[in-house]
């Protein structure tokens, strides 16, 4: 299946707007980039100057108020940020020049002049003048990052879209020969590539005059090049970035008599080292939330351990650099690993810094990854992360990867009951379970925990008055087994009107209230399938296996008679297998419905979905199937 989310459903409200019969033609887009000029100078210790020269023509009324402002963010510590020049260009031709007087400056701070603790950030925002439909606004900055994310070294990723016009752009990079900068380049064309006074000279442009469209639903599998851009860096392998990473971090995961003294009362009464690793583990994820770095270089250093167990908050550097230390002191042998939080698959031949931008622990001993950050069960990792390439800190090992998760552990089961009164009014129970890893996070225990009888009262409003039914919602407190890593919850009800009586009708067999049901997993298929000429998927797409089973039963009164139940459906593709069965006994109709998924997760390659796209038809008519009665 697409990797989808269970959701309780969601009534969808569609408005028709009606047009004059004549009316002038409205540009597509909203917005197209006249100018985008990235011109960068890089200094010998990895500083580096960054002159941008941007202009946005505004096409449409709907885009005026997005670009009544531009917000520019950087690190107070790290960076320097100088407008230089912000103006509207009016249709007329007229030049309004956005004075000092409309530059907001928000500023990160701590208390009375106090460091701040989490973030740095500054944000200056020019707010331009008389912005109308055909003004162009324009704003010439510069940018001086004086602390670089790692000394010496320089790394950038630059990508321009498809999906959004641009007349003229440009990236140059002026880089010292002696950080012997290499780089790659995707759908730019090179303007100069010389050296020059001991530095490299390498200039693109870049123009897009016809949007591409999004013809596609599914989430793809990223490589870098899909988009036009480059990749420039002086990193001459991934093992330097990883080894660059851990120049900071390893010493930070010393182990201190605090650290000692946390992991003995954590550990205690446990001998065997996997038992204790569960114990440190459990125990990070249950007393260390998730706090940004945002001050600096904090993005790629750790915070010291200290104030993260003060403040019993991190980021993923942070908890990794923590379970780190832990394990340490219990003489367990570890090594903190980055990983790409994103679509990536692929590392790109020129290294790059931003592409793994997440911090996760591995244990060698037990061939064991772990994502404290994530809070999942212990053992495994987020099915974002499985299969991804992994930088190791300490022994680096070229094409390391996360495992591929184990087969079988995602299923979904709804059940329901359902008894009809004489009067057409209902009765009925419907329970859910969600069986696998992500039902047992600690964000997920969190949320549990905050299920209040006050807010499950105000929830089961919601759904009642989402059903559009008159009656009573009850839902019960969910429960989770750690066990059988299963999630369960009831929904109780009472409804008006369920069905006519006095007169035939038709009962649709999906059951009120049944969250993550076979239709809005289904649903996700057939709204791929209304587009047609999909775009091409080269890398395949993100997908799960599983197992999705329904089991509903309906009882009628005596006063009805049940004329005709949907017929059984058996369809099969080489990737998925659909059975349905209905049965009459007396005035109860049962329904056993089950879809059986063996995609081959995380990634699906792109033909797949040709099979899921044979296959939904047949299950999605099914699902509409009918109950007849009189």
């Amino acid at each position: 299946m697409r990797n989808i989310s269970f959701i309780l459903p969601i009534a969808a409200l569609c408005i028709f707007i009606f047009s004059p019969a004549r009316a002038d033609a409205v540009p597509e887009e909203n917005y197209k980039i006249v100018k985008a000029w990235y011109d960068e100078v890089v200094n010998d210790d990895g500083t580096e100057n960054v002159k941008n020269t941007l202009s946005f023509a505004i096409l449409r009324e709907d885009a005026v108020e997005r670009f009544k402002q531009y917000p520019i963010s950087y690190s107070t510590s790290a960076e320097k940020v100088e407008v230089v020049e912000a103006y509207t260009q009016k249709a007329d031709g007229r030049k309004v020049d956005a004075p000092k007087s409309n530059f907001q400056i928000d500023v990160s701070g701590g208390r009375e002049g106090a460091a701040p603790a989490f973030s740095d950030e500054t944000t200056l925002t020019v707010v331009f003048p008389d912005v109308a439909v055909g003004d162009t606004v324009n704003v010439v900055f510069n940018r001086a990052v004086t602390d670089p994310l790692f000394p010496r070294q320089f790394s950038n990723l630059h990508a321009f879209s498809k999906r959004v016009l641009y007349d003229d752009a440009r990236v140059s990079y002026s880089i010292p020969l002696a950080l012997k900068a290499r780089y790659k380049s995707f759908g730019l064309t090179e303007t100069a590539n010389k050296e020059e006074n001991g530095r490299q000279i390498l200039s693109w442009t870049f123009k897009n005059t016809e949007v591409k469209k999004t013809k596609y639903t599914e989430v793809p599998v990223a490589e870098i090049g899909d988009e036009p851009g480059l990749i420039v860096s002086t990193f001459p392998s991934y093992a330097a970035i990883a080894e660059s990473y851990g120049a900071r971090a390893k010493p930070k995961a010393a182990v201190t008599d605090e650290i000692k003294k946390l992991a003995e009362e954590i550990t205690r009464g446990k001998t065997d080292p996997r038992e204790q690793v569960k114990a440190l583990y459990d125990w990070e994820v249950a007393n260390l939330t998730y706090a940004g770095n945002c001050i600096g270089i904090g993005s790629v250093v750790p915070r010291d351990l200290d104030f993260v167990l003060k403040n019993k908050m991190g980021d993923c550097k942070d908890h990794a650099t923590l379970l780190q230390a832990l394990l340490s002191a219990k003489g367990i042998e570890s090594t903190q690993a980055l990983i790409g939080a994103n679509s990536i698959y692929t590392l790109p031949e020129i290294p790059e810094v931003d592409i793994v931008n997440h911090v996760i622990n591995y244990i060698p001993s037990m061939d064991l990854y772990l994502d404290a950050t994530s809070g999942m069960p212990f053992g495994y990792l987020p099915a974002s992360l499985a299969a991804k390439p992994v930088l190791l800190v300490d022994g680096h090992k070229e094409g390391a990867k996360t495992p591929v998760r184990d087969k079988g552990l995602r299923k979904m089961k709804a059940v329901a009951k359902i008894a009809i009164n004489d009067d057409g009014s209902a009765e009925g129970v419907t329970s859910f379970a969600i069986t696998g890893p992500e039902g047992g996070s600690f964000s997920a225990q969190q949320r549990l925990k905050t299920l209040t009888p006050k807010r499950l009262e105000e929830a089961g409003e919601a759904a009642l008055k989402g059903s559009g039914f008159q009656g009573s919602v009850t839902i019960e407190p969910a429960a989770w087994d750690e066990k059988t890593m299963t999630y369960t919850q009831n929904i109780r009800y009472r409804l008006q009107d369920y069905v006519r009586v006095g007169a035939p009708g038709a009962l649709y067999t999906a059951p009120p209230f049944a969250p993550g049901s076979l239709g809005a997993a289904m649903g996700a298929v057939i709204a791929g399938m209304t587009v047609k000429d999909a775009e091409k998927l080269p890398h395949g797409f993100l997908c799960g296996e599983g197992i999705f089973e329904e089991d509903y039963e309906y009882v009628f009164p005596k006063s009805v008679k049940v004329l005709a139940t949907p017929d059984n459906v058996s369809a099969s593709t080489s990737v998925q297998a659909y059975e349905a069965k209905y049965a009459l006994s007396g005035q109860t109709v049962s329904i056993s419905r089950k879809l059986t998924d063996t995609s081959p997760s995380p990634i699906c390659p792109a033909e797949i979905d040709g099979l899921y796209r044979e296959l939904a038809p047949k299950v999605w008519g099914d699902l509409k199937a009918q109950i007849v009665y009189k």
